[in-house]
């Protein structure tokens, strides 16, 4: 086809009037005139929620140059399951979860996120603390570790979550748990941190060659017992206390001092009457009587149960409600009372796994323990509870039956 020159002035004439009535400008817009963003800072970078409740999120928001044209900025969330966001910043929590908030330049240059956090709500870690400053273990031994924590808030609110860690995990691993299993000889530290208030506290644990021992004192509290805890707690040390209710009646904060410094304590019945002579219902009123005063007293149900001098029948089991403990070192330290024969009577009976007998109401029961103390800890014993004896043994009670020590039980 020919193109004439009369043709291509036409052509441009129809050109310059369809510039003239349609400028390019009204009818597409141009991406140079919008002032994009620059950067976005979010008021918040975290937040922390529960479920169904709210709160609100600013952006601040800086551009490239000066225009009237403003880029617009978007909100979004990541996993709406658990939080959902509406233009406005209003920030919803909907279940259990972790995600992120996002914040974005309609573009999709600049994004910024802000976590969000939705648990149900929690009893803040007020303080943690370790009852002993060190704590020794065998290798290849577990060893269940039993922090003081104190909390805040509604009692139907479960704990805050807590983490472990351990400084040298070739030297000893912890669990999420606090079960320490001792790797190889040497020292670490094991740390326990609550996972929203910080609170921490840290513990020395020695993995050396180590015999455990539980060490049980009957018939307290009594006007010694507060210098018999001092002594285990000055040696890293603790025992089982198995208490009488009537003492208790008399004694009650030496019962909540062995308590708070990390013993354990158990049920020796109301009132130390013989099992074998009583009647079922009074069986029942002595067990739970102590059991009522103990809890009263320190908050928490005896853990263990120790018939008056050791008799039991089925009736003592079906109300026992916990594991019983007989012993497999009698000192006789209630009828030789004194000191030096309490001492020698520890040292020369006492072995690996074993549960001694002693009683806190005596004088010379406690001083010659303490006595014997720093020779123990020197021979290597590492004085346990019963309970924590029976979990380093690897060996699970079970509520109404008569223990006698790990090793003779098996026998």
């Amino acid at each position: 086809m020919k193109i004439t020159k009369n043709k291509v002035i036409s052509i441009f004439v129809i050109i310059a009037v369809i510039v003239t009535f349609f400028p390019y400008e009204n009818s597409i817009k141009s991406s140079e005139t919008i002032n994009h963003i620059k950067s976005i800072k979010l008021s918040k970078n975290s937040v922390n929620l529960t479920p169904g409740k709210k709160t609100v999120i600013s952006a601040k928001i800086s551009y490239k140059t000066d225009t009237d044209e403003l880029e617009k900025h978007i909100w979004s969330s990541y996993d709406k399951n658990i939080a959902t966001i509406n233009q406005d910043g209003i920030i919803t929590a909907k279940s259990n979860g972790t995600t992120y908030i996002l914040c974005s330049s309609k573009s999709g240059k600049t994004i910024v996120r802000c976590k969000v956090v939705v648990r149900h709500p929690y009893n803040k870690v007020s303080s943690i603390s370790f009852p002993q400053k060190t704590i020794r273990v065998n290798i290849e031994d577990k060893r269940k570790l039993e922090p003081a924590i104190k909390l805040t808030g509604n009692k139907t609110y479960t704990t805050e979550p807590i983490e472990w860690s351990s400084s040298n995990n070739k030297i000893a691993k912890v669990s999420s748990k606090g079960i320490v299993k001792g790797q190889a000889n040497g020292t670490a530290y094991i740390t326990i941190k609550s996972k929203f208030s910080g609170k921490k506290a840290s513990v020395k644990l020695v993995v050396t060659p180590t015999k455990y021992i539980a060490f049980t004192f009957d018939d307290g509290p009594g006007k010694y017992t507060k210098k018999l805890v001092d002594a285990l707690k000055k040696y890293d040390s603790k025992a089982t206390f198995f208490t009488v209710g009537r003492s208790i009646e008399k004694y009650r904060s030496a019962l909540e001092y062995a308590h708070a410094n990390g013993m354990e304590i158990g049920n020796h019945s109301y009132s130390h009457k013989n099992f074998k002579k009583c009647s079922k219902k009074t069986i029942k009123r002595e067990i739970n009587g102590n059991n009522r005063l103990v809890k009263k007293s320190i908050g928490v149900n005896p853990t263990l149960l120790r018939p008056p001098y050791g008799n039991y029948n089925k009736t003592v089991s079906k109300y026992a409600g916990v594991p019983m403990i007989y012993w497999s070192v009698d000192t006789l330290d209630w009828k030789h009372k004194k000191t030096k024969y309490v001492y020698k009577s520890i040292m020369r009976q006492s072995g690996r796994w074993d549960i001694v007998l002693l009683h806190d109401i005596h004088k010379t029961s406690v001083e010659g323990f303490i006595k014997a103390l720093p020779k123990l800890k020197k021979d290597n014993f590492e004085l346990v509870t019963v309970s924590e004896l029976y979990q380093i043994y690897g060996k699970k009670m079970k509520s109404g039956v008569m223990y006698y020590g790990p090793r003779r039980d098996e026998k």
